[in-house]
């Protein structure tokens, strides 16, 4: 890039030691070769952290793998089935095991008779097409399946966002508060945009309407 770097020296502060102490091996490392050591260790984190994030990720993607066009087109109704049992057992709350497989099956006949392109389709596309011929209720197993699959691969931000809102709300005086009022500030402060454009006014009129204890004879 061009850029040439500058490593100032600064002087170092050594401790005194006493003759008692035992000797010990000093290394005096330069400012190049610290900020060296400092960005290889940055990156071996990086690396190690996206490495575990992308295999857990590749691990949850492929028992999904069978809602693609091309694994639709390619693989027999008894390998579909299989696939889809095991993905309905670990979502078994959001998943009935007997209606997906039997969902998979039929869906794979009408997906490769209506879509010509079948091998190249994505889960997105089997999606709409599912609500374009509006067969969600044919299919609805395997439009919850879709739907979690297309929304896993979303990102983190707003639940990091939360914790650090959390962190600056709950702070050392405000240690006993109630669960209720934390999570209400903290959805007033994350969604910022919109509470400011809230007329408090007429919010404070309508509850004082509500808690009125006038009794209108």
């Amino acid at each position: 890039m061009n850029i040439s770097p500058s490593f100032p020296e600064k002087r170092k502060k050594r401790a005194k030691k006493m003759d008692i102490d035992e000797s010990a091996d000093e290394w005096d490392i330069s400012a190049k070769n610290n900020c060296i050591i400092n960005l290889k260790n940055v990156c071996d984190v990086l690396l190690t952290h996206f490495g575990w994030r992308f295999e857990t990720l590749n691990n949850v993607s492929s028992d999904f793998s069978f809602l693609t066009g091309s694994e639709l087109f390619e693989k027999d109704t008894d390998e579909l089935v299989k696939a889809a049992a095991g993905l309905a057992l670990k979502y078994n709350k959001d998943l009935n095991v007997s209606e997906l497989t039997e969902e998979i099956i039929h869906f794979k006949h009408h997906a490769i008779s209506a879509l010509p392109s079948i091998k190249n389709t994505s889960p997105l596309e089997l999606l709409e097409f599912i609500f374009e011929y509006s067969m969600t209720n044919i299919f609805s197993n395997i439009c919850i399946a879709l739907r979690l699959y297309l929304t896993l691969p979303c990102t983190t931000a707003t639940c990091e966002r939360s914790f650090s809102k959390l962190k600056l709300i709950k702070t050392y005086l405000r240690s006993t508060i109630n669960q209720t009022k934390l999570t209400n500030l903290a959805l007033l402060s994350i969604e910022k945009e919109i509470s400011n454009s809230i007329d408090f006014d007429s919010v404070i009129n309508d509850f004082a309407e509500v808690k009125a204890r006038k009794i209108k004879f």
